[in-house]
């Protein structure tokens, strides 16, 4: 077996800055030096110095009245120069604005990062009020919401089974809790095309979501978004499940896919195929 060589060229110090800015990524803004060392398991100088040299090229700052660091503008500036340099996005800019257009619903693009999704694009729905919580570059979990869920059904099962615990989170009293009761609602992802996600991640929130290919793999996932009630409605009359169905075939074919397989083996859906499904499906 070939030996993992991933790591002998990592400098320590620089691994270890990187892992203190990525607390900031995840919970509170502001974070004191104790709460820092704590996390990273590594005396209090040391992150004191690694701020430091943070805090002088702009990737973290002090909050000259509680004492507490957060990131700082060299951050914000290099998580921008991600998003305006992100091949899927820009290719996925049309069609999701058609599909915002056309349903004026919430619509959202992320990739898998883990066990949660990241978010690389949001329009906003163009209803006077909106009820997602979401942002661009913030991140979810994928185990129930629409978006992780159509990313998940096309890994392998066994990658799944190691990703994710036996007991699941919950956030709602509708979130699937269980890893062989989320590995069924994967297979009937991949039956009918769509993701959804019925009031599993917020309350009073549907989301209802399709996977994104390029020539051979699942690599992101498009949805819509809105109150439980609208979408429902927008779900039986079908309309809304064939737009995002077309909206996430046009952003595959895109990305260069013709009728390829997923790593899964199971047959990627083509838009042609959801919509036939789509009139099957009924909340």
């Amino acid at each position: 077996m070939k030996e993992d060589n991933r790591y002998q060229h990592v400098t320590r110090s620089v691994a270890r800055a990187l892992t203190i800015l990525h607390l900031f990524t995840v919970g509170e803004a502001e974070i004191s030096l104790s709460e820092i060392s704590q996390r990273v398991a590594l005396h209090q100088s040391t992150v004191f110095r690694l701020l430091a040299t943070l805090g002088a090229v702009g990737f973290t700052e002090q909050n000259p009245h509680t004492g507490r660091y957060r990131l700082g503008p060299a951050a914000l500036s290099l998580g921008q120069a991600f998003l305006r340099h992100s091949d899927l996005r820009q290719v996925a800019e049309a069609p999701l604005a058609g599909l915002r257009d056309h349903s004026s619903e919430t619509v959202h693009l992320a990739t898998l990062y883990g066990t949660e999704v990241l978010y690389l694009e949001k329009l906003p729905g163009l209803h006077p009020i909106g009820l997602m919580s979401s942002r661009v570059g913030d991140r979810a979990p994928a185990h129930c919401t629409g978006l992780g869920k159509a990313l998940l059904a096309y890994q392998p099962e066994a990658v799944v089974r190691q990703t994710f615990s036996d007991r699941l989170p919950g956030y709602t009293p509708r979130t699937i809790t269980r890893i062989n009761a989320l590995l069924e609602d994967l297979e009937k992802v991949r039956r009918q095309g769509f993701a959804i996600d019925d009031e599993e991640h917020e309350v009073g929130v549907v989301c209802l979501a399709a996977p994104v290919f390029d020539s051979s793999r699942v690599v992101a996932a498009i949805s819509a978004s809105g109150p439980a009630d609208r979408i429902r409605q927008e779900m039986r009359n079908q309309d809304l499940t064939q737009a995002v169905l077309a909206a996430a075939a046009e952003i595959s074919a895109r990305l260069g896919r013709v009728a390829a397989l997923p790593a899964t083996g199971a047959p990627a859906p083509t838009a042609a195929a959801g919509r036939k499904r789509a009139t099957r499906a009924r909340k």
